[in-house]
């Protein structure tokens, strides 16, 4: 049996890896010599963010831009938690260059203000990265791989009690029923269970990480050395622009529990 292992940026540079696990701060010293985001961030972008507002920015692009590379970087889970770090440590205060550490507002506002400047951004973090690939492999560069997967949003049917309710009914109508164990009340829930989130039809149910939930479903697209050449949201004008790509729900469950439903009635 093949093992599969995710690519890493510590794996590749075992040297990095040893600062990563052993001196934080060397590490942030050698990230912020390596990175230049003169070269990396659109001058598009700089010029939209710098664009007259009305008012000045109190905190500036780069800074923005490092942070929440350090969140990536060192896999924190949100936003409100790397302020937390960046309010107790100098050291990435220094590496991102703030003053005066920004809250969770201005966070959320830099995302949504400048979305397609980010997006921007990595396409033209594609376009650096293709020369590089190319010398370390041309044959795996040119390789174009393709997977789905999706994030789990915060919404009233990924509460567990959601589910389990749906299933305690489920249980008692099989009791009820008489039915023998062909009948599963936990796939008979999964089938039952809407298609999408009320909250937003862009949040489908799927099977994420080994269960069912509601996620925002993505494409990912890499190339044979496991690096991202792009990533694209199943949203409405994604799916609009591709109708060959239809969405629905396992049909078989759904034709069981309809049967079901019937027989109860």
């Amino acid at each position: 049996m093949i093992t599969y292992k995710q690519l890493s940026l510590a794996d590749i540079f075992s040297d990095c890896q040893n600062k990563f696990d052993n001196n934080k701060y060397e590490f942030l010293s050698i990230l912020d010599e390596t990175i230049n985001l003169d070269e990396i961030v659109p001058t598009s972008f700089v010029c939209h963010f710098h664009a007259a507002t009305g008012r000045p920015h109190k905190h500036l692009l780069y800074p923005m831009l490092k942070a929440l590379l350090l969140l990536l970087i060192f896999s924190i889970p949100t936003t409100s938690l790397l302020i937390v770090f960046l309010k107790y440590s100098q050291e990435l205060r220094d590496f991102c260059g703030f003053d005066v550490v920004p809250d969770a507002s201005k966070f959320t506002r830099f995302k949504q203000d400048f979305l397609l400047d980010l997006q921007s951004m990595f396409d033209h973090m594609v376009e650096l990265t293709e020369p590089i690939c190319q010398k370390i492999d041309s044959q795996k560069a040119s390789m174009l791989l393709f997977d789905t997967s999706g994030i789990e949003a915060w919404v009233t049917e990924n509460n567990p009690k959601y589910a389990n309710r749906i299933i305690k009914q489920l249980k008692a109508f099989k009791k009820a029923k008489g039915l023998d164990d062909s009948y599963d009340p936990y796939k008979a829930a999964y089938g039952s269970m809407p298609s999408h989130a009320a909250a937003n039809p862009a949040i489908q149910q799927m099977y994420v990480n080994g269960h069912f939930c509601y996620a925002y479903k993505f494409g990912i697209i890499t190339n044979g050395l496991g690096i991202v050449r792009d990533i694209s949201f199943y949203n409405k004008d994604f799916l609009a622009s591709h109708p060959e790509i239809v969405i629905e729900k396992k049909p078989i469950l759904l034709m069981k529990i309809k049967a079901l439903q019937m027989q109860k009635h």
